[in-house]
């Protein structure tokens, strides 16, 4: 199984501080917005898939690493493209940082893990080591 590290709070938590800057006029970090994207993780005897759906994103926005202690880290940024000549009058886009890290069991063979990006859905297959088989021993 993958496990995931976050806060349940994280997202009310950075909304009550920008506006708690706002209220007292200091800097807020809206720049720096974050989102979470829905995950999903299928496990089948030969790999795990995990699709994380990342709209707006391309290929160049988004790093994906497999970290020496096992973890999984998935990063990206997205940003809104203006348009030239061009007032705003409704609408809404989905921009900010993600990151993400998964523990990923020993079960996974690191030199599998393949990623690709699809029609604003990320998908990464670890795919499994092979199971070890009884082998029996001739006694000389």
């Amino acid at each position: 199984m993958l496990i995931t590290r976050k806060s349940p709070f994280q997202a009310e938590l950075s909304w009550l501080q920008d506006e708690m800057n706002r209220v007292f006029g200091l800097e807020t970090h809206k720049h720096q917005a974050s989102f979470e994207p829905n995950v999903t993780i299928w496990e089948k005897d030969d790999k795990f898939t995990l699709e994380m759906e990342l709209p707006g994103f391309a290929q160049e926005d988004v790093n994906i690493e497999i970290l020496p202690t096992g973890v999984l880290s998935i990063q990206g940024e997205c940003s809104v493209v203006p348009r030239e000549n061009a007032d705003l009058v409704s609408g809404y886009q989905r921009s900010g940082q993600i990151h993400k890290e998964y523990k990923v069991p020993n079960s996974v063979a690191a030199e599998s893990i393949d990623a690709k990006l699809l029609n604003g859905m990320l998908t990464i297959t670890l795919g499994k080591k092979a199971k070890a088989k009884a082998r029996k021993i001739d006694v000389a």
